[in-house]
């Protein structure tokens, strides 16, 4: 799934590729050449029940799916 910067601030839905859904917000987009393994594009949300006051990952390879909430 491609992923771009203008998802930074928005409340997202994600699918990852294991079919687990996390929501939370945007709080910043990596660019593929600054990313592990580089090349891939990553972003990290926060604000998700999954882990509260704490911040996951996502590699764009690593999301099925992706939906802008708000």
């Amino acid at each position: 799934m491609k992923i771009t910067k203008d998802l930074e601030g928005k409340r997202v839905k994600i699918t990852d590729i294991d079919n687990e859904i996390f929501e939370g917000i945007v709080s910043d987009y990596i660019y593929p050449e600054d990313n592990e393994p580089e090349g891939v594009a990553g972003i990290c949300i926060e604000d998700c029940s999954q882990r509260p006051g704490d911040w996951i990952g996502f590699n764009e390879h690593d999301i099925k799916e992706i939906k802008i909430t708000n």
